[in-house]
């Protein structure tokens, strides 16, 4: 047995002690199919459970742990949970395919993207379009919305030292030829949905669904105690603009002179991060997908804003679309009228 395989069993062992139940469940559960049946629901939906029932206290004693999570996300904005606080990849992959492959039947906002690649035995660059990313898809499925309201939030509560509500989630396909993100801050951008009537603070949970490497285009972090009143300078964003691109704060100016630390894991793992934090990722360059999911959380304190984000986010996606179509058809307009004026020989 190879010692990916030795760390991956000594995980489930560790894992399946501190949930209470017996290791033949996990063993079960990393040799079962994939395919989505009805039977594998009830299975996801009983190990989430588990998972969620781990109370706030268990949660905070391997926060304040040996592996000083939380000195560790004061001082460098980032931590990465313990192997043995991981979540069974198995689970993480099935319940994306339950998403991926039921899309009829879970609500959620798709965004697509154009792929570049060169077919075998061709030259020639082609284009394919293809599914990228899954947001506002939690509430409607059960599976995700224990582990996000359960599990995960009691995690980050354990880190920040407050209890943390969700604000917001988003699942990255990444397929190969996947496009990476440019160096940002999420704290700027997360506050143009609801600007002073939303929460101020963010904290993202990034969980590893496929093992992330630096080929397939893992999360790379800047480290350093960033906070609101640290932070690098960003970039400030257009007026009217795309409200997923240039509309939107937190591009940084300076990126290249940041050092960017790449996160790197296996399936199941997750990293908790603020949202001063900089941080990208580059192209997926392997053959595969690089699949994970980012979720932010905010105090509870604050509020509860997730539907309203949505409500508003996808308002201003609308707004711009609208922008678009006008500005096309003026466009149109002035051809017309231009063409018009050209004198008859």
């Amino acid at each position: 047995m190879d010692s990916d395989s030795l760390n991956s069993a000594d995980a489930d062992e560790a894992l399946s002690e501190m949930l209470g139940i017996g290791l033949d469940v996990l063993v079960s559960l990393n040799e079962t199919t994939e395919t989505i049946e009805d039977s594998s629901t009830t299975k996801n939906n009983n190990l989430c459970t588990k998972i969620s029932q781990l109370s706030s206290k268990e949660i905070e004693l391997i926060a304040n742990g040996s592996n000083q999570l939380k000195r560790l996300y004061t001082d460098e904005g980032v931590c990465v949970f313990p192997r043995e606080s991981s979540i069974p990849s198995k689970l993480m992959r099935r319940i994306t395919g339950e998403l991926v492959h039921g899309s009829s039947k879970y609500s959620s906002d798709k965004s697509y993207e154009k792929i570049e690649f060169i077919p075998n035995g061709y030259t020639r660059i082609h284009e394919r379009r293809e599914l990228t990313r899954f947001e506002n898809f939690v509430n409607d499925h059960e599976s995700w919305r224990e582990l996000c309201y359960g599990y995960l939030a009691k995690c980050v509560s354990a880190i920040c030292g407050e209890e943390m509500i969700l604000y917001k989630e988003k699942l990255n396909l990444k397929p190969p030829g996947g496009s990476g993100f440019a160096p940002h801050l999420d704290s700027p951008s997360l506050r143009i949905a609801l600007g002073n009537n939303g929460p101020s603070t963010f904290v993202t949970v990034m969980i590893a669904i496929d093992d992330m490497t630096e080929k397939n285009g893992c999360l790379k972090v800047c480290k350093g105690p960033w906070t609101e009143e640290n932070h690098v300078d960003v970039v400030e964003p257009e007026e009217g603009g795309d409200p997923d691109a240039g509309g939107r704060a937190g591009a940084i100016h300076a990126a290249n002179e940041l050092d960017f630390s790449p996160i790197i894991c296996q399936g199941g793992d997750f990293a908790v991060f603020n949202g001063w934090v900089p941080h990208r990722s580059s192209a997926n360059a392997s053959p595969f997908s690089r699949r994970a999911v980012f979720l932010t959380y905010n105090p509870a304190r604050e509020g509860d804003f997730h539907d309203l984000y949505y409500h508003k986010m996808n308002k201003k996606r609308e707004d711009y679309t609208n922008v678009l179509k006008a500005q096309r058809n003026s466009d149109h307009e002035a051809e017309i009228a231009a063409l018009s004026s050209v004198p008859l020989v």
